[in-house]
């Protein structure tokens, strides 16, 4: 029996192919290389209709163990756990990064969460704030996300965590979520360019957490100071200058989208509940101290005041208006 023509050319594509597998790289891909190039790849083929194309950016988490569920999430769970994760973020930029759940899916379960910035003023505006705008903002928000996957790395490693300071209350509270539901967690990052990276905390990183909580006991305890003053500057990225009748301006960090929030106007006299946090900068150097806002002295006299943060230690009393003493800076 002759060969059919199709045999014939069957032979001659799976030829072609031995010889191409002979010329690649046989050294193996972990997942996100080989997820990397798909997407890079993909992006490249429509960039050739649309030179402006981008895929959407997005960070995924997932929750394996018994209470995580299969494709759902309670309440008590998202609740212990989101929020740890949004305070990471919110340590890692001086911008107003938040982070938006758009979706859940089964495995066990995985939460599809994409990082935003709010837009609460005109593109004038922001250019004359000189704050980013829609051009830069996936840049912000990915740079933001990429700091909160070092860190994580760092205590997965459990390298020298000095550089990190300030993440690691987030991460403290994340490791006692998981903890508390006997969950483990693994994160990745889809960015608009194609590229792939995950980070997770498996039980090396989160047992490296609990025994910082002994050595580095500073980091996880933060104080709340009363801070008075003129209102010099305020910036849409989530802070606000602070400048007391005989001490140096304070920069005043807020939550995301909180600063929108506030009814003061610059030449405005405020007087605020801060939480006042240290931390090192890169390779140990000069100590650099931040202000969380809490809260202010509404006009009557009562305060009003968020839910504290964990582990305060409240430096200076709090006191009716006329009886405030500025926090020592």
């Amino acid at each position: 029996m002759t060969t059919s023509w199709r045999q014939r050319i069957l032979e001659s594509h799976r030829a072609d192919l031995d010889q191409w597998f002979e010329h690649q790289d046989s050294v193996e891909q972990d997942e996100d290389t080989v997820d990397s190039e798909q997407r890079a790849e993909w992006l490249s083929s429509v960039q050739r209709w649309d030179p402006n194309a981008r895929l959407r950016d997005e960070l995924t988490i997932r929750l394996t163990g018994d209470e995580a569920g299969q494709g759902g999430l309670r309440f008590s769970v998202g609740n212990a756990l989101l929020k740890p994760l949004q305070d990471g973020v919110t340590a890692s930029t001086d911008e107003d990064v938040e982070l938006e759940l758009v979706g859940i899916s089964s495995g066990s379960t995985v939460l599809h969460v994409r990082p935003t910035m709010r837009k609460t003023h005109t593109e004038e505006e922001l250019a004359n704030n000189g704050e980013p705008t829609e051009e830069n903002s996936d840049e912000v928000a990915e740079q933001a996300i990429s700091v909160l996957f070092d860190a994580v790395k760092t205590v997965e490693a459990r390298e020298d965590v000095t550089e990190w300071t300030p993440m690691l209350s987030s991460l403290s509270k994340l490791v006692s979520a998981l903890d508390r539901f006997d969950l483990s967690v693994q994160l990745r990052w889809f960015s608009g360019d194609g590229s792939v990276q995950s980070s997770a905390l498996s039980e090396t990183g989160k047992q490296y957490v609990r025994e910082l909580r002994k050595t580095h006991a500073e980091a996880f305890t933060h104080v709340q100071r009363n801070i008075s003053g003129r209102v010099t500057e305020l910036k849409l990225a989530g802070v606000a200058v602070i400048k007391p009748p005989a001490s140096p301006a304070v920069s005043v960090k807020f939550e995301p989208g909180q600063i929108t929030e506030v009814p003061w106007g610059l030449g405005d006299e405020v007087d605020l509940v801060v939480v006042e946090r240290r931390r090192l900068t890169r390779g140990g150097g000069r100590t650099v101290t931040e202000y969380l806002f809490q809260g202010t002295y509404g006009e009557s006299g009562g305060v009003e005041l968020m839910e504290p943060p964990d582990n305060i230690s409240v430096d200076t009393p709090v006191r009716l208006r006329g009886e405030i003493e500025t926090g020592e800076q």
